[in-house]
């Protein structure tokens, strides 16, 4: 028997080993299932079938050529300068694909900025206008401006409208007063305008507009981020070197190893070679417009942001998303 405080009722070990165990309630990340593997080589192909074609055609015309004349090497680099050539398109290669793999992840962690963004601005302005009635339909307007703001970041990164996404946009759009055509930088002109009304009408102080200020800023830092890397891909001319580099080390391993009779094994390499090239170059552009796994889960974090902020019976809260990794949208 276990004893309870005065005017507390007594509770048995028997009775606390019959009471049900609360297991946490987690939410298991994304991840790629297996039956959808066959789904991201799809989009592989897809992207690259003009490098399939090639590749087909130039391989079909060497064992075209070999079966004309059996006898002669058609190797055009010998086996110390295929091993040199190696190292080096191994160095560009690697240096390609982290370099992708940095700016696909930078766009991430700005992305996860704009939502913790998104959740202090909702916070801050809770606690600045609590309850007063006065203000209600003030705050419910900056926080749907928020919503608005990083749809329409989402839209212009991606460079197109989903079409579902695009129809409750415009209708967030209307209950606000905007036009369906309101651009990114019109609501934030918009957004300042609010903060200074709320000042000037005494609904904040000092201390409260620099709060909600400052706020404004971190969103402002993250969403230039995310601009710099959609408007500044990595150097063309860097593109075009590491793509040719690939080809020719590629095409020079099919030659030899289809010289010692070992087509499949030389096919494979030259295929691997130009597909590692190809990824880290989709990759580098992390806001894809098929929504592919190669793209940053832009939709998957504004609908995040959208049921927090505007609850989740809201429309945009609601979007059918897809919680694969090889397929977002």
């Amino acid at each position: 028997m276990v004893a309870a405080g005065q005017g507390q009722p007594m509770i048995t070990e028997v009775a606390i080993a019959s009471m049900p165990e609360r297991q946490p309630v987690h939410s298991h990340p994304p991840k790629l299932a297996r039956r959808n593997a066959l789904r991201v080589a799809w989009q592989m192909a897809a992207r690259m079938r003009l490098d399939l074609l090639l590749l087909a055609i130039l391989c079909g015309l060497v064992l075209v050529a070999k079966q004309q004349m059996p006898v002669k090497r058609l190797e055009f680099i010998d086996g110390s300068g295929l091993s040199m050539l190696g190292i080096a398109v191994s160095i560009f290669v690697a240096f390609r694909n982290t370099q992708a793999i940095n700016r696909w992840w930078e766009a991430r962690v700005l992305w996860g900025a704009i939502t913790n963004c998104s959740r202090h601005w909702r916070d801050t302005l809770r606690t600045l206008i609590g309850d007063d009635d006065r203000l209600q339909a003030q705050q419910q307007r900056l926080v749907a401006l928020q919503v608005l703001q990083c749809w329409l970041l989402n839209f212009e990164l991606r460079g197109f409208w989903r079409r579902d996404a695009r129809q409750l946009v415009s209708e967030l759009s209307h209950s606000l007063g905007l036009a369906d055509s309101v651009r990114l930088d019109q609501t934030m002109a918009l957004r300042a305008d609010l903060i200074g009304g709320l000042y000037r009408d005494d609904a904040i102080n000092d201390w409260g507009r620099d709060a909600l200020l400052r706020g404004t800023e971190a969103f402002t830092n993250a969403l230039g981020g995310l601009q710099r890397i959609r408007n500044t891909p990595l150097p063309p001319t860097y593109d075009v070197f590491i793509r040719l580099i690939c080809w020719l080390y590629g095409y020079a391993l099919f030659l030899t190893f289809t010289h010692r009779g070992l087509v499949f094994t030389g096919l494979l390499l030259f295929l691997g070679f130009v597909t590692a090239e190809r990824i880290g170059a989709y990759v580098e552009g992390p806001f894809d417009q098929d929504g592919s796994s190669f793209c940053v889960p832009m939709d998957v974090v504004c609908r995040t942001i959208s049921t927090d902020l505007l609850g989740p019976g809201h429309g945009l809260a609601g979007l059918p998303l897809s919680n694969d990794p090889s397929q977002w949208s």
